[in-house]
Order: C-alpha cells, then sequence, then structure tokens
C-alpha cells in the first residue's frame, strides 16, 4: 500500500507556498494550501496480490485575494498533472466571512506497486 498524503506531498512540493495537512488551523498567513486524501483503494489484482493502487486527494488553496487563489490554483494543477495526477474537478468555494478566497480542487492517480 502507497500512502497517498505523501505522494500529494511529494507532488506539491514544486509549489512554493505552504503547506498543510487537512485543514488550516489558522487563516492569519496566507496564502496556504491543504490537502487529505479522499480515498484509496486497489485497482488491479493478480494471484491475490495488489499491483496497482488508485488514489483520490483533495486540495484546497485559501488566500486573501481572489487573483492570487486562481494563480496559485494554476500552479497547483501544473505540478500535480506534471507528475501523473489528473484533476477531476476544481470549483470555487463561496466566499468566508473573514474574507478568505477558497478553491477546492480533487485529483486522482493510479500508483504501480513494487513486488516484493
Amino acid at each position: 500500500m502507497i500512502d497517498v498524503n505523501l505522494e500529494a506531498e511529494k507532488s506539491l512540493s514544486a509549489v512554493e507556498c505552504e503547506k498543510v495537512y487537512q485543514y488550516p488551523q489558522k487563516f492569519n498567513k496566507l496564502p496556504v494550501i491543504s490537502y487529505y486524501t479522499i480515498s484509496e483503494k486497489g485497482a488491479f489484482y493478480t494471484d491475490n496480490s495488489e499491483h496497482v493502487q488508485e488514489g483520490h486527494i483533495q486540495i484546497d488553496v485559501w488566500s486573501d485575494a481572489g487573483a492570487e487563489c486562481g494563480r496559485l490554483s494554476v500552479k497547483v494543477n501544473d505540478a500535480l498533472t506534471s507528475d501523473g495526477w489528473v484533476r477531476e474537478m476544481s470549483m470555487d468555494v463561496p466566499k468566508r466571512e473573514e474574507k478568505i478566497y477558497h478553491r477546492t480542487m480533487r485529483f486522482q492517480k493510479y500508483f504501480t506497486l513494487n513486488d516484493e
């Protein structure tokens, strides 16, 4: 089994911005990217052994400026798709009372597992 969160973290390392697992605890240092696994499951088996794993992640971009949120979302998309992820969806989330702009994105990737 592959840790999909670790794979997401590796892919996001190309984007220069603070990154946090799951959800930002504070919004006083923006922009920030949060990420977490939505699902992971076996995708291909032979002889009772898993050979391919499928992973789905959610990425959230948080910013105090709408244009910055959009630019950062493009960088996230470019970094992940160049690393083999496929974007399943992306959407703006209505602005929070604190005037924080938020875009949520979901990505999917297949991972080939090494035979032990």
